[in-house]
């Protein structure tokens, strides 16, 4: 990251340290379990990034914290990241993720990645202030909570602004996604659609479509 562009960063308040650091994923076997299902990858560019996630209340409304994951693409590749063993390629190119989890309503407030600048320094960031992407899993059924894809900012309208950064593209892909989704799903299970509108919530480097 070059200096220039990680103090671009840091002045806009959008930038923190450390990074936001989640557990291991666990698959969920008891019998009131559902699905969480997404979309994970890249835009032109394979990048690092992730979006912990942790449950914060059960069905009843108990609030817990427990049952925490993270939303990241698979790397891949010697000289240049790739995304490992994509489901899908082109601009976006990325993996299907289907998780069986308990029953309640789980929550997204940060994320994370990593550069390093031309001296060879590495740091680590995650969003300045916390912010709320939220989704119920329910028994039997299978949440989708959309598309998570970064996109260096470099050559958009958005480097004034954002330097070498990069940006984030979260939106609704059903119409390619799904398809892979029902084939990890049990026969006929239904699918609910949870994609969060992430505009509002003023990040600059959360979007929901690729910068004009």
């Amino acid at each position: 990251m070059h200096r220039r562009a990680l103090l671009a960063a840091l002045s806009l308040g959008l930038l923190a340290t450390p990074a936001f650091a989640a557990k291991a994923p666990v698959e969920y076997a008891g019998a009131d379990g559902g699905y969480v299902a997404y979309a994970v990858g890249t835009i032109t560019l394979g990048m690092h990034f992730d979006f912990p996630y942790r449950r914060v209340a059960q069905p009843d409304g108990t609030p817990v914290s427990d049952w925490k994951g993270t939303i990241e693409p698979k790397l891949g590749g010697a000289i240049y990241l790739k995304i490992k063993n994509p489901d899908f390629t082109g601009r976006e190119t990325g993996q299907i993720v289907v998780r069986r989890l308990p029953p309640g309503d789980y929550l997204i407030e940060n994320f994370a990645f990593y550069g390093s600048s031309p001296l060879g320094a590495s740091y680590d960031w995650s969003a300045a202030k916390p912010f709320a992407i939220r989704f119920t899993i329910e028994p039997g059924k299978a949440t989708y909570i959309g598309s998570f894809m970064r996109a260096p900012s470099l050559g958009t309208s958005l480097a004034p602004q954002l330097g070498a950064v990069g940006f984030f593209v979260v939106a609704d892909r059903s119409e390619r996604d799904l398809p892979f989704i029902r084939t990890r799903l049990p026969l006929a299970l239904e699918v609910l659609s949870q994609v969060t509108d992430v505009e509002p919530i003023g990040n600059a480097l959360l979007r929901s479509r690729e910068p004009d």
